[in-house]
C-alpha cells in the first residue's frame, strides 16, 4: 500500500482567531441593525394624535415647491418646506375629517409664485365650502400672503402688525453694457418677435415687443390680485387699487382700511378659536406638519384604481435630472422623465396620468424627447397637464401634446419661440493678454468656439436650424391644440401669456389646479366623478433611509452655494444656469418670469 501522510490539524490559535473574527463581524452587523432601528424609532417620533374638535394650523412660514420634500432635510435637519400637492391634498382631507373643526392660516413672509398661492387659496375655499370656519392671522404680510388671507372668514393682526400691499413689479435685467465693459460679445438669435430671453444679453434696454407682452402679463396678474382681495373682503376692486397705491399699512391703519376684522394678538385668536371649537380646558389644535403624518385613512380609502401624478419641475436638460435636497432645486432630465412616464404607462393600476409642469424651459432637444413620450403614453392612457407657476417655452412644449391642459389664472405660459447662439470671449482674452490658436479640419469645426465670431455662413446655418425648429414647435402645438398653424403662429412668436389669457386664445383648456386636472383625467379614463382613486406619485417619494443612503455631499453643497449668495449675484447665477444648455445644445426654449409679488 502506498504510504499516506496524515495532514496536521490547524493550530488551535488559528481556529480561535477565525472564531473571534466572525464574532466581531456578527456584532458589527447586529450593532448596525440596532443603530438603524434606533435611528428609525428616533426619527419616526411620537405618533400623531388629532384630538376631536381641533383647529388645523397652517403656518405659511416656508417656501412652496412642487417636489415632495426630501426627508433627509425635513426629518434630520428640520428644514421647513411644503410641496403643493401634499398641502392641497391635506386641506381637502381635512375638509372631510370630523376631528377638524376649523382652520387657522398663520401667514408670514413665504416665497412662492402667484399660481401656487392661487392653488392653495382654491384648497382653502374648498375647505370653507364644508361649512367649517377659516380664520387668518398675520404679524407681517405682503401681496401673496394677504391674497391667501383674504379668503378667510376672519382676519386678525396685532396692534403693531404690518401689511405691505404694494402691487406688482417686473424687474428685467440687461447685461449688454456689462458684457461690453468686460469685452464679452453675445451672439444670440431668437425666432419670434416677442422672444425676449436673448434680449437680456443682447440689448441695453427693453424692446417694444417685450414691453407690450410684459405689460399685458402685469395687467392680468394685477387684476387677479386686486379682484381676489376684493372678492374675499367684500370690497370694491377700485378700493383695493387705491389701497395698493398707499402701499404700507401699520396697526390700526390696516383695520381702518378694512383689511382685518380686529387687532388681536395670537393668544386672543387662540382663545376665540377655543370657544368656536367648543373646547373645554385648553385649545385643541394640530399643526399642518403633524397632520401630514397622520395615518388615518384619507380620501382614497376604498379606491381600486390609480391616477399617476408625474412631477416635472425645473429647467429642462438632456440626460438625468437632478435635485438639491435642501430646497427642491430641480432639473427635468429627459431620460428621467421618459423613465417615469414609461413606468406610469406600464403600471396596470394606473388608468390616467397627470403631469405637473413647473418649468421655464431649457433644451429644445430634451423637450422634444419628453414630448414624444407623452405622445406614446397617450396611445394607452389619457394624459392631462397641470401647470404651476410657469410652463413657458420648453415647459409648454412638453405640455402641448397632452389630452388636456389645466392652468391657474396666474400661470405664465406660452413663449412659443427659439433662442440660440453663443458668447465670444476673445475680447476679454485679448484684454488679459491670453492667446489661443486654433487648428481645424472642417469649415465649421469652430462654429461654437468661444474664441471666434460666427462667420456669415455659420449665421445662416444657425438661423436656418432655428427656423426649422420653430416650424416644428408651432406644427406640434397646432396638432396638440387642434388649431391651424397660422393661429398658433399668431399667438406664438415667443410671447408669454397669463393662464387667464391663455385660456381665451386656446393654449389651455381649463383654469384650476391639481384637483381639476385629476377630475379631468378621471373623466377621460371613464372613472366615476365620485369614485375614489389612489394618487401614485412619480418619482416615488423617498423614505428616510433611502434619502440617507442616496444623498450626496455634492447635492448639499450645490444647494448651499446659491442660497448663500446676495440676491443680485443669485440672479446672475440663475441666468447663467439657464443659458448653460447653449454650450452643448444650441437650440434653447426658455422664457422669462420676473414678476415680483
Amino acid at each position: 500500500m502506498p504510504e499516506t501522510t496524515a495532514q496536521a490539524a490547524p493550530p488551535k490559535k488559528i481556529r480561535w482567531g477565525l472564531l473571534i473574527f466572525l464574532a466581531i463581524v456578527a456584532l458589527l452587523i447586529l450593532g448596525g441593525f440596532l443603530v438603524m432601528a434606533g435611528l428609525g424609532a428616533l426619527m419616526k417620533g411620537k405618533a400623531v394624535s388629532v384630538k376631536p374638535d381641533s383647529t388645523l394650523v397652517l403656518a405659511m412660514d416656508r417656501p412652496l415647491q412642487e417636489p415632495l420634500p426630501n426627508p433627509l432635510m425635513t426629518e434630520i435637519f428640520h428644514a421647513k418646506v411644503y410641496s403643493v400637492y401634499e398641502l392641497v391634498s391635506a386641506l381637502d382631507r381635512a375638509a372631510k375629517d370630523d376631528r377638524i373643526k376649523s382652520l387657522l392660516l398663520d401667514v408670514g413672509a413665504f416665497p412662492s409664485g402667484f399660481a401656487k398661492i392661487q392653488e392653495l387659496r382654491e384648497a382653502v375655499d374648498r375647505f370653507k365650502a364644508s361649512k367649517k370656519p377659516v380664520w387668518a392671522y398675520f404679524e407681517y404680510a405682503g401681496n401673496g400672503g394677504y391674497y391667501l388671507c383674504a379668503s378667510a372668514d376672519k382676519i386678525y393682526t396685532p396692534p403693531t402688525g404690518n401689511l405691505l400691499l404694494n402691487g406688482l413689479a417686473a424687474e428685467i435685467p440687461f447685461y449688454r453694457g456689462t458684457l461690453d465693459k468686460i469685452r464679452v460679445e453675445p451672439e444670440l438669435y431668437h425666432i419670434g418677435a416677442y422672444k425676449s430671453y436673448s434680449d437680456t444679453f443682447m440689448l441695453k434696454e427693453m424692446s417694444e415687443a417685450q414691453r407690450v407682452a410684459t405689460n399685458a402679463i402685469l395687467d392680468s396678474l394685477y387684476g387677479q390680485l386686486t379682484g381676489g382681495i376684493a372678492a374675499g373682503r367684500h370690497m370694491d376692486p377700485a378700493q383695493v387699487r387705491t389701497a395698493i397705491d398707499t402701499g404700507f399699512f401699520f396697526g390700526g391703519e390696516i383695520q381702518k382700511a378694512g383689511f382685518v376684522d380686529g387687532l388681536w394678538y395670537r393668544d386672543q385668536v387662540e382663545e376665540a378659536l377655543k370657544k368656536l371649537n367648543g373646547n373645554k380646558g385648553k385649545w385643541q389644535h394640530v399643526a399642518m406638519d403633524d397632520y401630514l403624518k397622520d395615518d388615518r385613512a384619507g380620501t382614497s380609502s376604498g379606491a381600486t384604481k390609480s391616477i399617476a401624478l408625474v412631477l416635472a419641475s425645473g429647467d429642462i436638460m438632456s440626460g438625468e435630472g437632478s435635485a438639491h435636497v435642501a430646497m427642491g432645486d430641480t432639473t427635468i432630465g429627459s431620460d428621467t422623465m421618459v423613465k417615469w412616464l414609461r413606468k406610469a404607462g406600464e403600471n396596470s393600476d394606473v388608468k390616467a396620468v397627470v403631469m405637473r409642469v413647473d418649468s421655464p424651459g431649457g433644451s429644445a432637444l430634451a423637450s422634444d424627447v419628453i414630448w414624444r413620450q407623452v405622445e406614446v403614453l397617450r396611445k394607452t392612457k389619457p394624459v392631462v397637464v397641470s401647470m404651476s407657476d410657469v410652463a413657458g417655452s420648453g415647459g409648454y412644449y412638453i405640455s402641448m401634446g397632452a389630452d388636456a391642459i389645466v392652468a391657474e389664472p396666474g400661470t405664465i405660459t406660452g413663449s412659443i419661440g427659439v433662442v440660440s447662439g453663443k458668447f465670444v470671449f476673445k475680447g476679454l482674452m485679448d484684454w488679459i493678454d491670453y492667446n489661443q490658436e486654433t487648428l481645424k479640419r472642417g469649415q465649421n469645426a469652430d462654429i461654437f468656439s468661444a474664441y471666434s465670431r460666427f462667420t456669415p455662413d455659420q449665421e445662416k446655418i444657425i438661423q436656418g436650424q432655428m427656423q426649422s425648429f420653430y416650424h416644428e414647435f408651432v406644427s406640434k402645438a397646432a396638432q396638440g391644440r387642434h388649431m391651424d398653424y397660422a393661429a398658433v403662429d399668431k399667438v406664438g412668436q415667443g410671447r408669454i401669456w397669463s393662464g387667464e389669457d391663455a385660456l381665451k386664445i386656446g393654449l389651455v383648456d381649463r383654469l384650476g389646479g391639481i384637483p381639476t386636472a385629476i377630475a379631468m383625467a378621471k373623466e377621460k379614463a371613464k372613472i366615476g366623478k365620485d369614485e375614489p382613486v389612489r394618487i401614485q406619485i412619480y418619482p416615488r417619494p423617498k423614505t428616510l433611509f433611502e434619502a440617507l443612503l442616496q444623498g450626496s455631499s455634492d447635492e448639499l453643497g450645490g444647494a448651499k452655494v446659491p442660497s448663500g449668495l446676495p440676491p443680485e449675484l443669485l440672479k446672475v447665477y440663475q441666468d447663467y444656469q439657464s443659458i448653460k444648455p447653449l454650450v452643448s445644445e444650441p437650440l434653447v426654449l426658455y422664457t422669462e418670469q420676473r414678476v415680483k409679488m
